[in-house]
């Protein structure tokens, strides 16, 4: 049986390397011995080129590689086995992965991503919180938090801007933002703030900002708990002069 192909499967021609499908299946009207696929190839010297292969010069190649770290369900797992093919769902392989407590069990590659690279956290780093957290603590999934002290190998000691308590997490629990993913000031009336910090204004109340622009790319903050913020520029205006809150 000829093996099938979609575009986006990860597969090895075998002169040309790692590639990806990008169209596909097509026949050529000069020969019918079998379907071709336009391969974008990903590694190598031919890397970023696009090449006709036909369907015999095609293996499909694993989404993860076995040992390799993956995220699940926003916990760091590693791939124990796979890819194994679903008897009814042959498009969407499934994988063993070994769980940091050392049990095992099934997923689907569909929600499987790689990890992060296991770099060690250090002060000032900005993360992203993966897993909810079990004991209660004001921290969600998608929440960003600033590092504020490492203990060993895997305690790590984060502060969520608004939220003077800092809180004790997992490194696996994080998610490194690189200093590019967003921005981290903006200057309003000759005034830098920092956004990832949080702000009390003259009558003592806490802003903290929330990720999110208005219609015009003015950051907007809101108040602890309150409401889906107002653009820094308003609040600056209205209950200024904002002083950051540094403990």
């Amino acid at each position: 049986m000829t093996q099938e192909f979609k575009i986006g499967d990860k597969v090895t021609h075998r002169e040309f390397g790692d590639g990806e499908i990008r169209l596909g299946p097509y026949t050529s009207v000069f020969t019918d011995s079998g379907p071709r696929y336009a391969v974008e190839i990903t590694a190598g010297l031919m890397a970023g080129r696009v090449a006709t292969c036909h369907v015999r010069s095609l293996t499909p190649r694993p989404d993860f590689e076995y040992g390799a770290a993956v995220v699940v369900d926003g916990e760091r797992c590693t791939v124990a086995a796979g890819p194994f093919r679903d008897r009814f769902e042959t498009d969407r392989p499934w994988y063993v992965v070994q769980n940091p407590d050392g049990s095992h069990e099934t997923s689907a590659a569909r929600h499987m991503k790689p990890a992060p690279a296991d770099e060690p956290f250090k002060t000032g780093d900005r993360a992203r919180i993966l897993c909810p957290r079990p004991d209660g603590a004001l921290l969600s999934v998608g929440d960003v938090v600033t590092v504020t002290g490492v203990v060993g190998d895997d305690t790590v000691y984060v502060l969520k801007a608004g939220d003077p308590r800092r809180w004790s997490v997992s490194r696996t629990d994080l998610e490194r933002i690189e200093p590019d993913e967003a921005p981290k000031t903006y200057t309003y009336a000759g005034t830098v703030y920092d956004l990832t910090a949080a702000y009390r204004d003259r009558d003592g109340d806490v802003w903290s900002f929330t990720g999110h622009t208005d219609a015009f790319g003015r950051p907007k903050a809101s108040m602890t708990g309150r409401g889906t913020g107002r653009p820094l520029s308003e609040i600056a205006d209205i209950y200024g002069p904002l002083t950051k809150v540094t403990a």
